[in-house]
């Protein structure tokens, strides 16, 4: 069980043609999979490592509790603490996944975090303008809605796709996403060598489930996750925090 609470700070450069200058170097917190309620002693860890973090702006990408039904409000309460310790300055913005339901939105909002169920908001900065664009979970309740969440998005804008998944690649690359971050897979949570992930629960192809990756002309980002799901433990798959940094050079690095 200890293993599972090794997740680790990972910062890496995104980089793509169509980030507008005035977010260059702008920084994402990037948190997806907490599962809170599933594991003793993570939230404490988590709010540990986040009191020395600093970004522009935080992403949530769904999973908060454990189980896919009953209470919710243990881990809410625990998210609570863990919305404490992340220092933003846009704000934090969260998308529910498949362990979520849809009345835990009401209660992050009233912790101060926009919510996108099928929604977009801008987020400004230096003169210019990036959209994040979130979907409902597309895994377990497939109540997403690509038309209604880039409904308001202007022709030509830069943006930042969330879903839980990384299945929708296809279709967010159709509407125009520039980056999408993504979660779900827990990058397995259990790897053999050289097999690899035993598990990913998603029907993306493997490349599009672990990492950077690049799809036409869209990069995304899969995160192994922070908490597990199913059994307390991972192996040779670390759980992560990710600190992002947007380039507008046309290649990726990751320099953990």
């Amino acid at each position: 069980m200890s293993n599972a609470l090794n997740f680790q700070l990972r910062e890496i450069f995104i980089s793509h043609p169509n980030v507008p200058r005035a977010f260059e170097e702008y920084t994402i917190l990037f948190m997806s999979d907490l599962h809170l309620d599933g594991l003793n002693g993570l939230t404490e860890r988590l709010q540990t490592i986040l009191e020395e973090i600093s970004v522009d702006l935080c992403i949530l990408g769904g999973d908060y509790r454990m189980a896919t039904h009953g209470s919710y409000q243990d881990a809410l309460q625990k998210l609570k603490r863990v919305i404490a310790n992340i220092k933003t300055r846009d704000g934090i913005i969260a998308v529910l996944g498949n362990h979520d339901c849809l009345e835990m939105a009401e209660l992050l909002e009233e912790m101060g975090v926009k919510v996108l169920v099928n929604d977009a908001i801008p987020i400004r900065h230096k003169g210019e303008t990036a959209w994040i664009v979130g979907v409902d979970d597309p895994h377990y309740y497939q109540c997403h809605d690509l038309d209604q969440a880039f409904e308001d998005v202007p022709q030509n804008a830069f943006v930042i796709f969330v879903a839980h998944t990384p299945k929708l690649y296809k279709e967010a690359a159709h509407y125009g996403a520039d980056i999408y971050l993504a979660g779900h897979t827990h990058a397995g949570q259990i790897q053999v060598p050289p097999i690899g992930p035993i598990f990913t629960h998603c029907p993306a192809p493997r490349k599009y489930c672990q990492g950077i990756w690049n799809y036409k002309k869209m990069t995304g980002y899969t995160t192994s996750g922070v908490g597990v799901s199913g059994v307390p433990l991972r192996f040779n798959c670390p759980g992560e925090i990710v600190k992002i940094r947007l380039k507008t050079k046309s290649y990726n690095m990751d320099n953990s």
